[in-house]
């Protein structure tokens, strides 16, 4: 009998204020996990990760010094935009120390995933009561139609957002259908499936998509290939096409595919928002300070007013619309060539020192906010911090490992489907 599930997972509590509730009730853009930080500081403080702040602050220096010779427009904002980044410092901070810890993570993703199946459930019933439509759907017209297009965002801001929290988690459950751990697997593909085309987040569902293609073409002997294997995959592979037939035949003109007509058409604005149109202004609002060390924390929205007002012909926008939906494209804004830079020699840094590839899984999730942070995401996005975090864990789920001992590989999946 698996002890943990006779008792309260004294876990859980963090990660569901984390998946569910940390944006509820708050002004957008605004987190529980933010507010909580000298909490969180004075917890990881106990562990002396000073080195950690210690190279936060070296590393912030030559910006700010590049950026005040360069002309701060905004003091207050620039201030609060360096606050942020130092409570998204000590969320990675905290949110590593708690993967040390917690040692029932197969056990968190499965509650997590039946909790926010459930109140998919709840979602739907919400449409129906117009009070609460608007905490569970957002609306929008996407370039379909001049009639809004409900996309489910759960309790978060924007659809977006809540699919790349649920990603490292269907990554998780896919991978596991792929290779037979799991009991009953079409209740696992509904329950991960189903969240995310109601999402209509086709950034989140595109970058899974390619992270699984090329998991399958770089190790599709070991992943899918098998003798025990064929006759599954086989049909999972038949029943979808039958179902994307189906859709095409009799709905042509469901959401779901007039939207990657759309995108496949260079028509959305939304995709393209977030790609072609970000790195445009990027390197717009960068040049008007310095491409090489950017515009400055929190000068973005202060210097590309204009530019946006300019690009999409449109006088009505204002402050608190300028935002560039691109976590690369956003960096280049603020912290110019050099932040990029200093960010992609971090991530392949990381790479080889933690061992990404040697794991399915981690490799899968490195794959997907690599690709990602090129199409969506933020620079302060904690969503998007978190995924790296589970990628660089070299210890994390070693029933995905490529190789090692076989007997710690058997007693790794014999623990997870206990817990599953």
């Amino acid at each position: 009998m698996n002890r943990q599930s006779d008792s309260i997972n004294k876990y859980l509590p963090a990660a569901l204020l984390y998946f569910f509730l940390n944006g509820f009730l708050l002004p957008v853009g605004l987190l529980y996990t933010a507010l909580l930080t000298p909490l969180l500081l004075l917890w990881v403080a106990r562990y002396r990760y000073l080195n950690y702040f210690l190279l936060y602050f070296l590393l912030l220096t030559p910006f700010v010094i590049a950026h005040w010779a360069n002309g701060i427009e905004n003091g207050a904002y620039y201030l609060k935009s360096i606050l942020l980044s130092f409570t998204v410092l000590v969320f990675c901070i905290a949110f590593h120390q708690y993967l040390g810890f917690c040692h029932s993570l197969r056990d968190i993703f499965k509650k997590i995933l039946l909790i926010n199946g459930f109140m998919v459930v709840v979602a739907l019933v919400a449409l129906f009561i117009p009070a609460l439509r608007d905490s569970f759907w957002n609306a929008n017209t996407m370039s379909l139609s001049h009639h809004n297009i409900l996309r489910l965002k759960m309790l978060t801001y924007e659809p977006s957002y809540y699919s790349t929290l649920f990603a490292p988690i269907a990554l998780y459950y896919v991978l596991k259908v792929v290779r037979k751990e799991l009991h009953r697997p079409a209740v696992y593909v509904l329950l991960v499936l189903v969240p995310l085309f109601l999402s209509l987040s086709f950034g989140v569902i595109l970058g899974l998509a390619m992270t699984l293609l090329v998991l399958f073409t770089l190790h599709g002997r070991q992943l899918l290939f098998r003798a025990r294997n064929l006759q599954y995959i086989a049909g999972v592979v038949l029943l979808l096409a039958i179902v994307m037939i189906t859709l095409f035949a009799f709905f042509p003109e469901n959401v779901f595919f007039r939207r990657l007509e759309n995108i496949l058409a260079g028509k959305d604005t939304s995709f393209n928002g977030r790609t072609f149109d970000s790195f445009i202004l990027s390197m717009d609002i960068a040049r008007k300070k310095s491409l090489m060390w950017g515009a400055g924390f929190g000068q973005v929205k202060v210097v590309g007013l204009d530019l946006y007002r300019k690009f999409y012909n449109d006088g009505s926008f204002t402050v608190s619309d300028v935002a560039i939906p691109n976590s690369i494209g956003d960096l280049l804004a603020t912290l110019g060539l050099v932040g990029v830079g200093l960010k992609l020699f971090l991530e392949t840094f990381f790479f080889f020192r933690s061992g990404v590839w040697s794991n399915y899984y981690r490799l899968g999730l490195f794959i997907f906010i690599f690709a990602y942070q090129f199409t969506g995401s933020f620079i302060s996005n904690i969503a998007e911090y978190a995924i790296w975090i589970l990628a660089f864990k070299p210890d994390l789920f070693p029933e995905f490992n490529k190789s090692g001992p076989h007997r710690s590989r058997t007693r790794a999946i014999s623990e997870s489907t206990q817990t599953l």
